[in-house]
């Protein structure tokens, strides 16, 4: 199994996504990409994803929807197709595997078009996003995973795609690395061990570990697919409010108690058990663990890069016991 991480982290004390989306294209903006993704390999991710500082919808949609950028309706043009976190990262010297994080064809849509589906159109969005996956992995980056990010998918009610609606949202993904689905629940991925090209399904289970339950190792075995396993807890609200309540505090307005809260209810050890547990249920097939989601809603990176230390402290536990 491999260390890998969602890919969205929080921005640099003092700078908001306005700055963000108003200088792209600068050398402010490609360094500050660069020092956070050095600080998830120095935590121990050994699948790092460029950090994703933007909307996750809009990030990819905005360039999607611009006519100016289009072969036809949400067909973006191939040189247009840019991640501009990733191509920040080509100015580094980092021989590691880097992982892709791309917005899934259903998010996009619903994000546009609301729950009604129209094949053409999913088609044609679903195509996009498969161009700037082909564009960064022409990226002189050791990049071996990519992952299609569809949380709505098994979450919203009013989100039902057929068997042929998502053999349609997914074809394009074919490529010679390893392609990720990250869902948010168990609830839909029974619909993807049909879906050739997905070769590794992600669930959350570390907030709600009955969730880990719902996933059925021989199902999973019997399909070809293995699975990743979100093995700590991004609900950083919730964990707070908890440590608040428990010790009668408020640790928002302190770093090191927020740090303290991590330590507690994200320890090593808590964080160890998940691990094992996912290897016992799942064995060779769990080719991937880390946070449950992105960590882009932590109150600062330093708050980040301490629940990466701590998965990263329990893994290696892992595998000197194992």
């Amino acid at each position: 199994m491999k260390f890998d991480d969602i890919g969205s982290f929080p921005l640099p004390e003092g700078i908001d996504r306005r700055w963000v989306e108003n200088n792209l294209n600068s050398k402010e903006f490609e360094e500050m990409c660069q020092r956070a993704f050095i600080m998830k390999v120095k935590a121990g991710v050994e699948v790092a994803n460029y950090p994703q500082f933007r909307d996750m919808v809009e990030m990819f949609l905005e360039l999607i929807r611009d006519t100016a950028f289009q072969e036809s309706a949400y067909l973006i043009k191939k040189e247009h197709a840019i991640i501009p976190e990733l191509k920040a990262l080509e100015g580094i010297n980092y021989s590691g595997e880097v992982r892709i994080c791309i917005t899934g064809p259903f998010e996009i849509y619903l994000k546009e078009f609301g729950s009604v589906i129209y094949d053409d159109v999913l088609a044609s969005i679903s195509r996009s996003l498969s161009r700037f996956v082909k564009n960064s992995l022409n990226s002189k980056l050791n990049i071996t995973c990519i992952s299609i990010d569809d949380p709505s998918l098994g979450l919203n009610p009013e989100l039902q795609p057929t068997a042929e609606q998502i053999e349609l949202a997914y074809e394009n993904f074919d490529f010679d690395v390893d392609v990720q689905l990250h869902l948010h629940a168990p609830l839909y991925y029974t619909r993807f061990l049909e879906v050739e090209t997905i070769d590794v399904i992600g669930i959350e289970t570390a907030k709600d570990e009955r969730a880990i339950d719902f996933v059925d190792a021989e199902e999973l075995e019997s399909h070809d697919k293995g699975v990743r396993i979100g093995v700590s807890r991004t609900d950083i609200d919730s964990l707070i409010a908890e440590f608040n309540q428990k010790y009668g505090v408020n640790a928002w307005k302190d770093e090191n108690l927020i740090l303290k809260a991590i330590d507690e209810f994200e320890s090593p050890e808590k964080i160890l058990e998940r691990i094992e547990r996912a290897y016992n249920m799942f064995g060779d097939s769990l080719k991937y663990i880390g946070p449950d989601c992105g960590l882009g809603g932590f109150p600062s990176q330093r708050v980040a890069v301490k629940l990466l230390e701590n998965i990263s402290h329990a893994l290696k536990e892992m595998r000197e016991r194992w």
